[in-house]
């Protein structure tokens, strides 16, 4: 049974598997439709309107012609294929069958064995990866297997079956223990894990694991699925459902028998008896149509569905696929109108993806009312067709009704009808197109986006190729090319070439989204130019490594900004302003082969169509820009094994930490906290409190990028006083917390705050911090670029911080006593007060905490403090007498 944390993960791994499809365009669509269906009634074609309606909403129609007689009824060289309709993926149901139509005068296909049955005997227990209301599908698919086998259609049955010991199993790492996340734990039979390349070998023993394609891939990118065991071979979990009424002549696929590979499609399951897979019977038999039912809509039967389609595509065949909605349940499903689903549910937007790919659905729930809601626009006759529309014969595989010859008076109003339809469907495209219009009349001449470029060591470059007597390869093919390639891509985003200085070219767009696509572009023309063999590894910058450089490494910066002054010197346009220095500095400050931008350009677009990736460098103090500019360094997603190169951005000074140095695996992380700031903001104002929460960041962010600390801001500053900072080790941490700690009571604060605080211990923004060690997953977050963590232990060091107050560090005692005990060189003296034990919500057990300070003052304004909540409460006070102690180093 999926629970709700498990669903949760996994409908966000999902998602990034699955491609969205624009709620707004469909309703746009069927508007178009609608409108068409409204003049086509009156002129003939009313029929061929309907018809795409449907295509649209997957509705069924009513209408009283049949179709085709071929195709509104199933024939030999029809294949039903029923996908894992297996106990272990069923819910509980009633054990009598009731659900199945035809239970009341035919008993189950086998004997269920008791085990599987409840106490008293009514239902039968659900799987262990049970899906909602799959029991109703099994009636659904009866129907169509009865009526295959009538016409002598090809069927077949998919089972999952595992040995024992299965790769795909949720398993623990030796030795490890069951934890309350499923990305670091296995939950036994009650959910799924995600786990990867990025879990520690004790939560996670990756040698068993399985290594298909889709689960290699998966592993890598620490999406790797790990499930219940279940369908373990000859098991009641790995039968059919056993009110599956399987006609004999059906043939029974497996998938999944080796114990070192999963499979989520069922394309390559293959018959025990022939050793034909579903493939080979789909290609040898001349199968030209399959119906596919089953479970679940957004797993296996989706891939499965996609493997038959892509077969399809590559060997151009006539074969049809067909989705019966009504047949299939999902993981992610939710009841709606969109063939029986949510359009906005996974199994909607899977049912949506279909379309888009050549397959057809059908929703209705009996077989007749299915094949004749497939087969609406087909004919053998003109009767078959409604009033004013013919049987074109000659269309194939069957004929097709189309309209009669209209009046010009009703084309032209039907041509009208259609140019509205186009418009409500295109709206987009067309708007763009007049935007894009506007763009080619010429550069921009106030808001202007810059690109500046420079190619990497380009003067060692031609000093060395003219010591090796190569200086004519250097003008006149090298730097043609270079040339070439970016003014290739130039008018096709509508940059403007403002001008190029030596071999450095500034261009000018009207949009971030432009500039960038144009980059992306270059970069990518460039890994794939044809450059004189001449050039190669002549110096550090043309050095060639196979699928990440090639030729020569070009920087580029991206910058944006209102022009002090445009005008026109002797045809050319000339821009005045600050923003042409800034986009030097940004280009100056980036590296071969990478796109920097500033600040400025920030958010970007989803227009963008070249894939990229994105990596957050932190603030920087720069020339030229009179506040510090947080820089993103950007790939195209082909390249972006270039950012493994690290190198350094070359800026005035860095004042937070990059992506890059974001730690992984086993790592110390902290959050602080600022105590009552709504309460703050309304006693000395909402400006003052501004200024105050920039000097908390400031002061945490000078402790933050000092050696000894060297952590990671996975917020940067935030407004509402929240922050989280992750470290490599947990002395580097306490370090951090020690001396921020002791340099905010030292600040001169704003007057007003300082009035208001003046009868606390606490000088200042009250800030408290709670921190805690163990393995977290490091992940990039796309559309920022930033570092953010995920796992058990972050889960603890905010239970830990909880429990703090204002000015306060709490921290787990035994993770303290063993770096005390073992990593001391280089601590200052620490003050050391128990607070007690804890019960902190999620985290099994007690836990004992202590409050840390430099000073004995410091602690001494916390001391003997906690706050209790629903999130920690205090089990057991420190003992009595406990006295505090002083680590002292010396």
């Amino acid at each position: 049974r999926w629970t709700p944390r498990a669903a949760v993960r996994a409908r966000g791994i999902m998602a990034r598997r699955t491609r969205r499809v624009s709620h707004e365009r469909r309703r746009a669509a069927f508007v178009a439709c609608a409108l068409m269906s409204v003049i086509g009634v009156a002129n003939g074609v009313g029929a061929l309107a309907l018809t795409g309606a449907s295509g649209v909403l997957g509705k069924p129609l009513t209408t009283t012609r049949k179709g085709a007689r071929k195709c509104a009824a199933l024939q030999p060289n029809d294949a039903v294929i029923a996908v894992c309709l297996q106990n272990d993926f069923m819910d509980e149901r009633a054990a009598d069958g009731s659900y199945v139509a035809t239970a009341t005068h035919k008993s189950s296909a086998y004997a269920i064995p008791k085990a599987a049955v409840s106490k008293d005997r009514l239902t039968l227990k659900r799987g262990t990866l049970a899906v909602g209301n799959a029991e109703q599908v099994v009636d659904v698919a009866n129907q169509w297997l009865a009526r295959g086998a009538a016409a002598k259609s090809r069927l077949m049955v998919t089972l999952d079956w595992h040995p024992k010991e299965h790769c795909s199993f949720c398993r623990f790492g030796k030795g490890g223990k069951q934890t309350l996340d499923c990305v670091w734990g296995c939950e036994g039979t009650q959910g799924l894990c995600v786990t990867g390349a990025g879990v520690p070998q004790e939560v996670f023993d990756s040698s068993n694991r399985c290594v298909d394609e889709i689960s290699s891939n998966d592993y890598v990118q620490s999406r790797y699925f790990q499930w219940p065991p279940h369908c373990v071979a000859g098991t009641f979990g790995a039968e059919l459902d056993p009110y599956l009424e399987v006609p004999p002549q059906t043939t029974t696929l497996k998938t999944s028998l080796a114990s070192d590979r999963d499979s989520y499609s069922m394309y390559s399951a293959k018959d025990d008896k022939s050793g034909s897979s579903m493939e080979d019977i789909l290609k040898n038999e001349n199968i030209g149509r399959v119906f596919v039912m089953g479970i679940a809509t957004d797993m296996v039967v989706k891939n499965t569905l996609w493997d038959i389609l892509s077969s399809k595509a590559l060997n151009n065949t006539g074969l049809q696929a067909v989705l019966v909605a009504a047949g299939v349940r999902g993981v992610f499903d939710e009841p709606g109108d969109y063939y029986l689903s949510s359009p906005e549910s996974g199994s909607g937007v899977m049912k949506a993806e279909a379309i888009a790919r050549g397959a057809r659905i059908v929703a209705s729930t009996s077989v007749d009312d299915a094949l004749e809601e497939l087969c609406q626009g087909t004919c053998d006759f003109d009767s078959d067709c409604d009033k004013n529309m013919v049987c074109d014969v000659t269309a194939k595989p069957y004929g097709r009704c189309q309209a009669k010859p209209i009046s010009s008076g009703l084309a032209t109003a039907a041509t009208l009808i259609a140019m509205l339809g186009s418009l409500i469907v295109f709206r987009k495209d067309i708007i763009e197109s007049v935007n894009n219009r506007h763009k080619s009349k010429g550069p921009p001449t106030s808001f202007v986006v810059l690109v500046e470029t420079d190619i990497e060591g380009s003067s060692e470059l031609w000093e060395k190729m003219g010591e090796l007597g190569k200086g004519d390869i250097m003008k006149n093919g090298v730097m043609k090319l270079h040339d070439e390639v970016l003014r290739k891509s130039m008018k096709t985003y509508f940059g403007y070439e403002l001008l190029v200085r030596g071999d450095a070219f500034l261009v000018a767009f009207h949009s971030v989204s432009d500039a960038l696509s144009w980059a992306l572009q270059v970069q990518l023309d460039l890994m794939e130019a044809a450059w004189p063999a001449e050039l190669h590894n002549v110096t550090a910058g043309t050095q060639q490594e196979f699928g990440r450089y090639n030729g020569l490494r070009v920087r580029m910066g991206i910058h944006c900004g209102t022009v002090d002054k445009c005008i026109k010197h002797q045809g050319k346009i000339v821009y005045e302003g600050a923003v042409m220095k800034q986009v030097t500095s940004v280009a100056d400050a980036g590296v071969g082969g990478g796109i920097l931008l500033s600040q400025a350009t920030l958010p970007l677009s989803a227009n963008i169509t070249i894939p990229y990736v994105m990596f957050d460098q932190g603030l920087h103090k720069m020339n030229d820009f009179t506040k510090p500019q947080r820089l993103k360094e950007i790939y195209p997603e082909a390249l972006q094994s270039r950012c493994e190169v690290f190198a350094k951005l070359d800026t005035l000074e860095r004042l937070t930490p990059s992506f890059h140095s974001a730690p992984e695996g086993d790592v110390t992380m902290i959050y602080t906290h600022v105590v009552g700031l709504a309460d703050l903001q309304k006693a000395v104002g909402i400006k003052v409190m501004e200024d105050a929460l920039g000097m908390v960041f400031e002061t945490l962010r000078q402790a933050l990028m000092r050696p000894h600390c060297a952590g990671y801001d996975c917020r940067g500053y935030e407004r509402n006083g929240e922050n989280m900072y992750v470290f490599g080790d947990y002395k580097s941490c306490l370090l951090f917390a020690l001396e921020s700690q002791a340099e905010l009571q030292k600040l001169e604060w704003p007057s007003e705050l300082a009035e208001y605080m003046k009868d606390s211990n606490i000088r200042g923004v009250p800030v408290r911090m709670g921190m805690h060690s163990g393995p977290l997953k490091r992940i990039r977050i796309p559309s920022e670029g930033l570092a953010d963590y995920y796992g058990e232990s972050a889960n603890r060091a905010a239970r830990v911080m909880s429990v703090a107050v204002g000015g306060q560090i709490t921290c787990v005692e035994s993770e303290l006593n063993k770096v005390l005990a073992h990593e001391s060189d280089g601590l200052p003296d620490i003050v050391i007060d128990q607070l007690g034990t804890f019960s902190l919500k999620g985290i099994p057990g007690v836990t004992s905490l202590v409050q840390v300070a430099l000073t004995t003052a410091l602690a001494d304004n916390t001391a003997g403090k906690f706050k209790e909540s629903k999130k920690a409460q205090l089990v057991n006070p420190p003992e009595e007498g406990a006295q505090r102690r002083i680590h002292n180093i010396s």
